[in-house]
């Protein structure tokens, strides 16, 4: 244990209130939203993954067990029960009959013992008790009232049991008698108390509470209070004045906590992450403690990572960047290995630009040749930008220097490494560089994908990545959940099956749809279509519209519409843009939040932008959809079945219905002016309809049927309402006919003659 435990609460307090102000669309970061912010700003390490690196990572088997809600001494109520529980107790209770030593009498007595009002009514409540629990929790109350001389005389005792006996509370015992030396201002009594309950840990006695990590943080408190670094003191102790002293107690501080850190406790890291500041917020004593190897990675990593949430100092970010680098730069002999990149990103940070460059000059390393990149683009050196860049990106991968920076930071890397070769041309190189972390970058993705890279570049590329992953869960009929995440690789194949009908590869497309079930409805029964069928579906409406025989018209209204209605119900899945304009990436229902409208993105300039890649609006203006508007595809919708209309007899039922339907998905585009001309040309044109009061808005659904029959039918009502002009019609019909077949004739009988001998002799035919 480190520091006071409303530390602790008032962090998780924090957090929550975070979380909560952090509530709605979870958009990802998106680093070509602005390129020249995403190269040039500078890079932030993680400074939890910095400490727990401080020491090396232990050997022995002891970590951290933190229940932040309850001191140690309180947890141990939870460790008493589950051990009576378990069967442990019976051979060490002698003072119990057998028939007595069950879960259930020692429960009670435990109990009982825990509210007595001091240690000998609890030794005396929790007789039958296997004697070191019994003792323990003596002192423990006595502790609790603030009695420490009584607590200690019951932990000592503790000790002087027989081995077997004491062993299942010798780590307890002496954390507890570290924690009263400490209470008494008896620092060296303490250190060894704490010293001990670790050695009884490392030696195999029982340690369910995680106190001998816990007395890691004790010890370092210890030494920075005796240093004078933590005021008040929390107890009555001689703070040394000996400027040396201070030095090292500090530094045995520092290499505790991180002792403590490198055992998985968060407790440790906070404890550090309130020293280093400490620390930087005194000039002078910051100056005598860059020396120490461990304290000046501490601080360089608190100054890189630049926290300013809670534990916070007065000193701003750009304050403690500049004393800890000033400090740094002051010490005789330069740094090595990684610090001396740390120590170039901070001179990065604080616009020290002549010093970043001296550090990185012969760096080799992941994040100086990072840094370098970063300073040869501002000197718009871009060549070598890129190339350091990549040199970063690979050296992050090798054996040996891939530890120096944490799995975030090595996909921020990766990023905008991604971006410098996009900036350079090299698009296909950036999709792959950025691929690998789609996750994080899927916006990016996807406007690369989607607008920069042709269609058959993107097809390749496509090709060549392995198969989808595992197939995302099915949602059981009440399941009201959110529907399940695309592996990225099936998420980016079904961005390319989209692109494809945009462009009408529609027959190409349909192995690239997901046959997972993704199309998700507010229906049970239909909250799961496959997408697959529903693509094939739009292919085969597709054929079946093709121009034909004249006699097929009203077949391909019919397929037509089918087509209009797929376009307007499925476009967005079945050839909606991952980001603008209809941002398939959240159903449509933002505006924002993946890929951007312009390779701008977010800049608003009208100076050519260097970090744009040489075709790269060019390539961006030819991919767009084709109405480059919200929702694209409702105005296809229109289109087709205004196609369907054309086919269809004016008076019929279906060319009504088909305008109705056209207007309708008009009206869906908001372009209701279009929606005016339609029903302008089924005034004009079309049948009375009892329905066409609400035209537009409630259409019917299409009698193709109805409208096969239309002309037959039309022909024999006219018949039937004019007898005399039916048969003139009729014998007319019959001259027409008779002369057709004479012209036939005659025409068969001049190819005969043609190809008789001139000397045949043989008479022609008539």
């Amino acid at each position: 244990m480190s520091f006071s435990r409303l530390t602790v609460f008032a962090a998780a307090a924090a957090a929550a209130i975070g979380g909560a102000l952090a509530c709605g669309p979870d958009f990802p970061w998106q680093l070509l939203s602005s390129r020249n912010e995403t190269l040039t700003e500078p890079v932030w390490l993680d400074f939890a993954y910095d400490t727990a690196r401080l020491v090396p990572y232990p050997r022995d088997s002891l970590r951290a067990v933190e229940r932040p809600e309850e001191p140690p001494y309180s947890e141990s109520v939870l460790t008493e029960r589950q051990e009576a529980q378990s069967g442990k107790w019976p051979s060490l209770a002698t003072d119990l009959p057998a028939e007595q030593r069950t879960p259930e009498t020692f429960l009670a007595r435990l109990q009982a013992a825990r509210d007595s009002v001091d240690g000998a009514a609890a030794a005396a409540a929790g007789a039958g008790l296997p004697m070191a629990v019994r003792l323990y929790i003596a002192g423990a109350v006595e502790f609790q009232a603030g009695r420490y001389d009584a607590a200690l005389r019951y932990f000592n005792a503790i000790d002087d049991l027989p081995a077997e006996q004491r062993i299942i509370r010798s780590v307890a015992t002496a954390y507890m008698k570290g924690r009263i030396h400490q209470a008494d201002g008896d620092a060296e009594a303490a250190r060894v108390a704490f010293r001990a309950a670790r050695t009884a840990a490392e030696a195999g006695a029982p340690d369910p509470m995680g106190l001998a990590v816990a007395s890691y943080g004790e010890e370092a408190r210890v030494d920075l209070v005796e240093a004078g670094l933590i005021t008040p003191a929390p107890w009555p102790i001689d703070v040394t004045e000996d400027a040396a002293k201070v030095t090292s107690l500090i530094a045995e501080g520092v290499r505790l906590y991180a002792e403590q850190v490198s055992r998985d406790s968060k407790i440790g890291f906070s404890s550090l992450r309130m020293v280093a500041p400490l620390i930087i917020g005194e000039p002078e004593l910051l100056g005598r403690m860059i020396t120490d190897a461990m304290v000046r990675r501490l601080v360089v990593a608190y100054a890189v990572a630049r926290l300013d949430g809670l534990w916070e100092t007065d000193l701003t970010a750009d304050e403690v960047v500049a004393r800890v680098l000033e400090a740094a730069l002051k010490l005789p002999s330069p740094v090595g290995g990684e610090e001396i990149d740390r120590l170039a990103l901070l001179a990065y940070h604080a616009g020290r630009y002549d010093a970043a460059e001296r550090l990185t000059a012969s760096t080799d390393r992941p994040l100086g040749l990072w840094v370098r990149a970063k300073l040869a683009l501002r000197r718009s050196d871009r060549a070598a930008a890129v190339r350091d860049w990549a040199a970063a990106l690979t050296a992050s991968q090798k054996a040996g220097a891939a530890d120096d920076l944490d799995e975030g930071t090595r996909i921020r890397l990766r990023g905008e490494t991604a971006v410098a070769k996009l900036s350079a041309g090299d698009y296909r190189d950036s999709l792959s560089l950025l691929f690998p972390a789609a996750d994080t970058y899927w916006g990016d993705v996807a406007y690369i994908a989607e607008r920069i890279l042709t269609v058959d570049e993107l097809k390749t590329f496509v090709d060549g990545l392995p198969p989808p992953g595992p197939k995302p869960r099915k949602a059981a009929a009440n399941d009201d959940s959110d529907p399940p995440a695309m592996d990225p690789i099936e998420r980016l194949r079904n961005l390319l099956a989209r692109r494809l009908v945009r462009e009408g590869r529609t027959v190409e497309a349909l192995p690239y749809f997901p046959t997972s079930l993704q199309r998700w409805s507010d229906d049970p029964a239909q909250r799961e279509v496959a997408l697959a069928d529903q693509a094939r579906g739009y292919a085969d409406a597709l054929a079946a519209a093709r121009p034909g025989w004249r006699w097929h018209n009203i077949s391909r209204a019919e397929a037509l519409f089918k087509v209009a209605r797929l376009t307007r119900s499925l476009g967005m899945e079945l050839m909606g843009t991952e980001g603008p304009p209809d941002l398939a990436a959240v159903d449509g229902s933002f505006t924002f939040g993946y890929g951007q409208e312009s390779p701008r993105g977010t800049v608003e300039s009208s100076t050519a932008d260097p970090l744009l890649g040489p075709d790269e609006s060019k390539r961006f203006a030819e991919s767009a959809p084709k109405p480059d508007k919200r929702f694209h595809y409702r105005v296809i919708a229109t289109d087709r079945a205004l196609e369907a209309a054309d086919l269809l007899p004016e008076g019929s039922q279906a060319y009504a219905a088909t305008l109705c339907w056209a207007a309708r998905y008009a009206f869906a585009s908001d372009d209701a002016s279009r929606a005016e001309k339609i029903y302008r040309r089924y005034v004009a044109t079309g049948p009375y309809q009892a329905w066409a009061t609400k035209f537009g808005r409630v259409c019917p659904q299409p009698d193709f049927d109805a409208a096969r029959d239309y002309w037959p039918k039309r022909i024999v009502r006219l018949a039937t309402r004019h007898t005399g002009l039916a048969v003139v019609a009729a014998l007319a019909a019959g001259l027409l006919l008779a002369g057709a077949v004479l012209l036939v004739r005659r025409r068969h009988s001049a190819a005969l003659q043609a190809k008789l001998p001139a000397s045949s002799g043989l008479p022609l035919p008539e």
